[in-house]
């Protein structure tokens, strides 16, 4: 190997050092040949050890800096070993905090639908969940040889929340002071056990409206007319029949929801129901349904899936922000059924809003620009001049106003269009008569087709066949 040589470099030197005794640099300035030796690396070393710097010289660099490599005039030369963090805490769950468990798309289009547990009821003083602490680091050291302790990993937010108590005995472990059910916020990473309110029969006139602040459990149906009201799960044993339900957690109804199309069922997390009927439901998580979803207006932040192998969308418009999957859409009469993916729905009001506005402003300026023509064929005289000028300002202002509603528009649709592959799965087959909506592109299905995927390429409608 060639023995790499320095070549004259004539400047002066001083060290700078910073970061809290961490990073030491090379400040370096022209100096005169005539009348000043050249830098060596034995003399930048040496101004670095009487400095005080005993750890972490850069002799690569230093060696760079002299053969003309680094023309800098400041140059990191030292580092000192930095302090490194420990493990993160984290939380170990005694118990399923699985609210649902999402049916499957296989490969081969399939679903695998597996019988899932929504509600775990635990004992008193069952153990819940416990702390695991963040540790410390590896130490390190400044660049004066000063040890400096190691860093803490993140702490991880946890609230032990009503129903629940710390062990005495062991400071991070919490436990259930009442027998009931399971409630877990992932958002908030809150745990709280909460006495189940069962209602032995139906809500009927035997109730009246339930407005609880626990899960819900009850044994019959949800009867037409009244209204169900908790920030936590509902478990329905029979069906739902033209009501009002705001739940905050989970909705699982055993036999299925018949609406009025007018009732609003409106849910924080997933729906689990044997079907739905003509029924309006915005649901922050996912809509599971096992056999038939007909006639409804379906609002969800994540999936809409119907499990059975027969099952069938028909009707109605099903809004998924990420992706609808269903055996069958559709029927032999060509009965109107709106498929939409690729929208995140909290922008939806302000988009449809901000359109409007654009729509009318449109129409305004369009009128302006007709009365302006017409107005310009009228004999020139003083009041035509000046009908003229204020009909032109009047535009002038609306065509301003347009333009800036139009960048406005931009803006929202970036945030209301701004989901990653959005699809939609047909297991079986899809009826001429469904609209394929995703994102701001449409497609009509004119005849039967089978076994396909819808999703996007190149920003068009694209479709795959799977077997």
């Amino acid at each position: 190997m060639e023995e790499k040589t320095s070549i004259g470099l004539f400047k002066t030197a001083k060290v700078e050092v910073v970061d809290r005794k961490m990073k030491a640099f090379l400040i370096l300035k022209n100096a005169d040949p005539e009348n000043s030796i050249p830098l060596s690396k034995e003399y930048i070393k040496d101004l670095l050890v009487s400095t005080g710097i005993k750890i972490g010289i850069k002799d690569e660099v230093i060696n760079d800096i002299l053969e003309g490599k680094i023309n800098e005039d400041r140059v990191l030369v030292a580092e000192g070993d930095y302090p490194q963090p420990g493990n993160d805490s984290s939380i170990q769950f005694y118990i399923s905090v699985e609210k649902s468990l999402k049916p499957q798309l296989q490969e081969d289009g399939h679903i695998d639908y597996k019988e899932v547990k929504i509600v775990e009821s635990v004992a008193k003083d069952a153990p819940l969940a416990k702390k695991i602490i963040a540790t410390v680091g590896s130490p390190g050291k400044d660049l004066f040889g000063n040890e400096i302790p190691g860093l803490y990993g993140k702490d991880v937010q946890f609230t032990a929340g009503q129903g629940t108590y710390r062990d005495p005995a062991e400071n991070t472990l919490f436990r259930a002071s009442i027998e009931g059910i399971i409630f877990y916020d992932a958002k908030s990473h809150t745990l709280e056990v909460q006495k189940l309110f069962v209602v032995p029969g139906s809500v009927d006139y035997s109730t009246g409206n339930l407005h609880v602040k626990s899960s819900v459990e009850i044994k019959q149906n949800i009867k037409a007319g009244f209204s169900v009201e908790t920030p936590y799960n509902i478990d329905v044993k029979g069906g739902i029949e033209q009501a009002v339900v705001i739940c905050g957690g989970t909705l699982n109804v055993k036999e299925g929801i018949n609406g009025d199309g007018k009732n609003i069922i409106t849910v924080g997390e997933d729906i689990h129901s044997g079907y739905i009927s003509n029924q309006i439901i915005k649901c922050s998580g996912t809509v599971h349904v096992s056999f038939e979803l007909r006639n409804s207006s379906i609002e969800c932040d994540d999936e809409v899936i119907v499990v059975k192998n027969n099952g069938v969308i028909i009707g109605g418009k099903i809004t998924a922000t990420n992706k609808v999957t269903s055996p069958i859409i559709g029927n032999d009469y060509g009965v109107n059924t709106e498929i939409e993916v690729g929208v995140v729905l909290k922008h939806k009001e302000k988009y449809i809003r901000k359109q409007t506005e654009k729509n009318d402003i449109e129409k305004n300026v369009e009128e302006l620009k007709k009365q302006i023509s017409y107005i310009a064929q009228k004999p020139d005289n003083n009041a035509r001049a000046m009908q003229l000028m204020n009909y032109k300002e009047v535009w002038g202002k609306y065509t301003a106003l347009l333009i800036k509603i139009k960048n406005d528009l931009k803006e929202i649709e970036t945030a209301y269009y701004a989901v990653e592959n959005p699809s939609i799965f047909v297991i079986n087959k899809v009826f001429p008569g469904t609209i394929i909506k995703i994102k701001d592109k449409l497609f009509e299905v004119k005849d039967m087709m089978t076994h396909v995927k819808f999703h996007l390429v190149n920003n068009e409608i694209a479709y795959t066949n799977f077997k």
